[in-house]
């Protein structure tokens, strides 16, 4: 549905390395989107899973299932909701390896395009892409993937309430 969307909109799904630059927001080097600190000045800066993982989430945060979009501070860059909330599609499929086989191929690994295919060693008949960014039932007990340079695996055809997606678009000259 989503690819579907983006091309009904002349946009489409962004890449791996797309969607952690523009989480990262101009921030270089820090842990999260907003900095090194989970919670900033004793804030929420996301809606994660707050309490004990799955069974009470004690929604400190303000939100126990998905927020509004503006609910917490937008990036460097003016986006809003890049940590948390929910996982976003992006267009690459995932190979956990497929970084360092670039680095031993000698191929460059800025802004890269993700890989032809998938191949996920648990799963191996299964095809899989990368999302990013977490969902409102992360947790550091459990996956804290709401960090830019995390990522999650999925098969295409999977559907949640925890998951959505942002698009992008190429500039024209």
């Amino acid at each position: 549905i989503s690819i579907a969307y983006a091309k009904w909109a002349h946009k489409r799904l962004p890449t791996e390395a797309e969607w952690e630059y523009a989480a990262r927001g101009k921030l270089k080097n820090k842990e999260y989107a907003w900095g090194d600190e989970f919670k900033q000045d004793g804030h929420y800066m996301a809606n994660t899973f707050q309490g004990h993982f799955p069974a009470t989430n004690t929604a400190e945060d303000g939100y126990s299932a998905t927020s509004p979009v503006k609910a917490f501070p937008a990036n460097g860059f003016g986006l809003y909701g890049v940590a948390g909330n929910v996982w976003e599609w992006t267009a690459d499929w995932y190979r956990p390896d497929e970084y360092a086989r670039r680095v031993m191929r000698g191929k460059p690994v800025h802004n890269p395009r993700g890989p032809a295919k998938s191949f996920d060693p648990a799963e191996p008949s299964i095809a899989k892409r990368v999302q990013k960014g977490g969902s409102f039932l992360c947790t550091d007990e459990y996956c804290a993937r709401y960090r830019p340079g995390a990522r999650g695996k999925v098969a295409p055809d999977s559907s949640a309430n925890h998951i959505g997606f942002r698009l992008a678009k190429d500039n024209s000259s």
